[in-house]
């Protein structure tokens, strides 16, 4: 029986954990910029300019840009650099061919100097099946992409000191907090019978 159990034991270590291994996403909240929306609008047109990002489309009044795709990689690594950007989904049978994102750009006017900026990717790869069929899949952000490129924006209006401001831990991304069983929560009441 112990055999068994240490059997059991040895190959859950092997096994991959998927916990382990996953990548933690980190998708940048919006940036509130104590800026009007035309400096904003203009920064961020320019950084997709510097960049070599085309504009697929914008429309200033409802403060959205969409730029075109991009390729990020392609050939025998593109698996393992699509595990940089996104969560990358397990083939069965084929092989990823190659990978390209656009971003989505939102510019919010909030007051006369003040305005929001939310940054979303999306990201495809071209899977290849082994019968020679390709098709373009949906591939989950990680937010690597939408932090460089915020990262680049800001450095872009306010310098090279700029940094993006740290994302605040959310309720689920706080440390577990000790909780008292059932009977550890009701309280202990002595008596004057059980004073030693």
């Amino acid at each position: 029986m112990k055999q068994i159990i240490l059997t059991f034991l040895f190959l859950l270590l092997l096994l991959p954990n998927k916990a382990l291994f996953a990548q933690e996403k980190l998708i940048p909240p919006p940036l509130r910029l104590d800026i009007p929306f035309e400096a904003a609008w203009s920064g961020i047109l320019l950084t997709l300019m510097e960049h070599e990002f085309g504009i697929l489309s914008q429309d200033r009044g409802q403060g959205s840009i969409l730029s075109s795709f991009r390729e990020y990689s392609s050939g025998p690594l593109t698996e393992s650099h699509i595990s940089k950007i996104g969560e990358t989904p397990k083939l069965v049978d084929g092989e990823w061919i190659r990978v390209q994102y656009q971003y989505e750009i939102l510019v919010e006017l909030i007051a006369e100097r003040e305005t929001v900026l939310v940054v979303y990717t999306n990201i495809e790869a071209l899977r290849r099946e082994f019968l020679g069929t390709e098709d373009w899949i949906k591939i989950e952000t990680t937010g690597k992409l939408e932090t460089e490129f915020l990262t680049q924006f800001g450095k872009s209006l306010f310098g090279e000191a700029f940094n993006l401001p740290e994302p605040k831990r959310g309720y689920r991304d706080k440390d577990p907090v000790y909780l008292p069983t059932p009977a550890e929560r009701i309280p202990k009441v002595i008596g004057p019978e059980r004073i030693p």
